[in-house]
């Protein structure tokens, strides 16, 4: 298990983000489509190599004004043409992990994923960092591409029982983001030493209930504008030094 980061997209010199990169095993460096530019590229990258941390080039829908974590209504082949541009700027051409609304999309989506994942193979991609239950894990592993199963340290879940498939809480729901250094890291020791998550169940009068689900995850991400980034990233370290001793 290691830790990943949505990093790159406040600059190249956010102080937060700088010190991200002492805590995690993977960087998924934002190429321009959703946040990040050339410099915040180069910057991230070159720490990345110096500290050997694994580097994923985050791509999303190319819509800098919502920071991509709104659902865009694009052509395939314009969307397909907007991550050609946002990888060929990237330094990691072989792993790629992708970005808020497009993320989700392919999470659930089956045509949009086969058309991503023909995507990716097409351009030599040859891992893709993703929920192990999501339709786009299923197009990749059927077109012989290598998948590195993710869940998030500090976002909830729901459970969707006609797909049997764990998916993030939408983020207008006021209980979608852990806000507790605390809270996220016990959410995330389930996911490590259980392989199980405390998914979120809400009624139609709007009271919660949590129901546990099983989870795959060989990686944890931790995203770098959370406000709990920092000291999680340190305490989700400690908690997998630990849990490897």
């Amino acid at each position: 298990m290691i830790i990943n980061c949505d990093i790159g997209e406040r600059g190249a010199e956010h102080p937060v983000d700088l010190e991200l990169m002492n805590h995690i095993g993977m960087a998924n460096i934002a190429c321009g489509g959703h946040a990040g530019d050339a410099e915040s590229i180069a910057v991230f990258s070159a720490i990345a190599r110096e500290k050997g941390l694994r580097i994923a080039a985050h791509l999303g829908y190319p819509d800098r004004q919502n920071f991509g974590r709104v659902s865009m209504p694009i052509a395939v082949k314009d969307l397909l043409a907007a991550l050609d541009r946002q990888l060929a700027l990237s330094v990691e051409k072989s792993r790629v992990k992708l970005h808020g609304a497009l993320y989700n999309d392919c999470n659930v989506s089956g045509l949009l994923a086969r058309e991503v994942a023909v995507w990716l193979r097409d351009s030599r991609i040859t891992e893709v960092v993703t929920p192990f239950d999501s339709a786009l894990a299923v197009a990749c592993r059927e077109l012989g591409l290598e998948v590195c199963a993710e869940a998030f340290a500090e976002r909830r879940y729901t459970w969707l029982p006609e797909s049997d498939q764990l998916v993030l809480v939408c983020r207008s729901k006021h209980y979608a983001s852990i806000l507790e250094v605390e809270d996220a890291l016990g959410h995330s020791r389930n996911i490590i030493l259980e392989n199980r998550i405390d998914t979120i169940v809400e009624a139609e009068d709007g009271s919660l209930s949590t129901l546990s689900r099983p989870v795959r995850a060989e990686t944890l991400c931790i995203h770098s504008d959370s406000q709990i980034a920092l000291p999680l990233a340190t305490g989700l370290a400690e908690l997998l030094r630990q849990s490897q001793s």
